[in-house]
């Protein structure tokens, strides 16, 4: 009864943006969503990276053109990807080792298939100890 990444909603907290988009339009992006991350992908649904609030600060703070820079530019590529097959003990544990700044999911394809947000760690590590207590 081992649960996996796929048992948890990873479609919230996050939107997806293309490699090529500019910074313009990952910031109203960004702007419609509180708290999250922007997933940036390439042409064929790879995760290449992720854009939060920091990478904005960052580019603004250059006095960026935010209508012709790239996404790819300022991206983050710090990103840890999981399997939605894979267990959430053997998850959360690459998670420690590694602290990634940000962890995504992906299909047997490789293709982007949702966000591992702090709140989807919680609720992870929840389920992981519940299951323990039960000795499961």
């Amino acid at each position: 009864m081992s649960k996996t990444v796929a048992d948890l909603d990873l479609d919230d907290e996050h939107m997806t943006i293309g490699i090529d988009d500019t910074m313009a339009e990952a910031s109203r992006r960004l702007l419609t969503i509180s708290g999250g991350i922007l997933v940036v992908l390439d042409e064929d649904s790879k995760t290449k990276g992720v854009l939060g609030h920091r990478q904005f600060l960052k580019a603004f703070a250059d006095n960026v053109d935010s209508s012709a820079v790239k996404c790819s530019e300022w991206m983050e590529m710090d990103f840890l990807e999981v399997e939605l097959s894979q267990s959430l003990k053997s998850v959360l544990a690459d998670i420690q080792k590694r602290a990634p700044q940000a962890v995504v999911a992906v299909n047997s394809d490789g293709d982007f298939a949702g966000y591992f947000s702090p709140s989807d760690y919680q609720q992870a590590s929840s389920l992981v100890s519940s299951l323990k207590g039960l000795k499961l």
